[in-house]
């Protein structure tokens, strides 16, 4: 029989622990190496990358830092914005259930990794992870940061009334403390799946940092990455050489300027709109096309560097306010 292909990760799902290394004391150099990934894997956000590969890197570091409770530690070190745009879809959203529903959605922005769910039974909601061959570490990382931000965010003591993973204890009884200073709450191991439970009216717990109308612009730009076939844009190989690199930076210059339309760029190549789009079509691609990608890349870099306002954004974007920047993305 064919061999299934390896399931999908970004590179981000690497980064979030390269990031944390240097506050960690982590030696990661060697774990790195014979990962095998492609350097720009080690420094850019959205390069694809195997599954097999990502979840190599941390369980290798789980294993070279001999700390049982690295993805807690991890989850302590790392600032919000190290999830990218799902940590900025949380922050903005309106309370503790709604962040829960878009990290469930967004997830593969990360990596195509189990099953997250969310529901609710009685008086209790269940927020679980199925993932047969998870990695320890990850595990925790994710139950930890879920916890983490839910406070940092809500400014509110959001205590889970249990945590459940499906691992194994391995000897972490030393480690107690690291969980009931993040979780204080029950821990159990060898578990069905991971889970954190709360009760229910947390899920209604408000965030103080919401934000409708940049939730709605970083919501509608994430699925414009869903959408991508790769998040990291590489020109079609049939391209002509410099042909989509010149629309990309006219494209940049025009969304700088507030009107990428076609028939703008195409003023600016010094052809005709027909004839720019024959151009392109004949390459693969399309104005639209490129113009989201832009925008992505344009927003990759924009949440890289700062902490997003909605008019900020969407100015970046090329638009005149937050609620055209909305309506055009849900356009697309």
């Amino acid at each position: 029989m064919p061999k299934e292909p390896d399931p999908a990760a970004f590179s981000d799902f690497v980064l979030l622990l390269i990031s944390a290394a240097p506050k960690l004391g982590l030696p990661l150099e060697a774990v790195l190496r014979s990962a095998g990934l492609p350097p720009e894997a080690l420094c850019r956000r959205g390069v694809p990358i195997p599954l097999s590969a990502a979840r190599y890197v941390w369980s290798s570091a789980e294993r070279v830092s001999s700390d049982p409770v690295l993805g807690l530690r991890v989850a302590e070190a790392l600032d919000v914005g190290a999830l990218d745009i799902l940590d900025y879809l949380s922050r903005s959203s309106a309370s503790f259930g709604a962040a829960l529903a878009r990290f469930i959605r967004f997830a593969p922005l990360l990596a195509d990794s189990g099953v997250l769910s969310l529901h609710a039974d009685g008086g209790r909601a269940h927020f679980r992870h199925v993932s047969p061959n998870g990695v320890p570490a990850v595990s925790e990382l994710l139950a930890s940061m879920t916890v983490l931000r839910a406070r940092a965010f809500s400014g509110e003591y959001v205590r889970p009334l249990a945590v459940r993973f499906r691992h194994h204890r391995n000897d972490r009884q030393c480690s107690a403390g690291a969980y009931e200073r993040i979780f204080d709450a029950p821990v159990e191991f060898d578990a069905p799946c991971d889970e954190l439970v709360f009760r229910r009216e947390h899920l209604e717990v408000p965030f103080g940092s919401a934000d409708p109308r940049l939730c709605e612009i970083l919501e509608e730009s994430a699925h414009l990455r869903l959408q991508q076939p790769s998040r990291v844009a590489a020109p079609p190989p049939a391209a002509p050489s410099g042909f989509i690199d010149e629309v990309r930076h006219v494209l940049r210059e025009c969304i700088a300027e507030g009107n990428p339309n076609v028939d703008h760029v195409a003023e600016r190549m010094g052809v005709s709109p027909r004839t720019l789009q024959r151009q392109l079509r004949e390459q693969g691609t399309s104005h639209r096309a490129l113009l989201a990608e832009t925008r992505v890349a344009l927003m990759d870099r924009y949440l890289a560097s700062a902490n997003p306002s909605r008019h900020m954004l969407a100015a970046e974007l090329g638009y005149v306010s937050a609620r055209s920047a909305s309506r055009a993305l849900r356009r697309r």
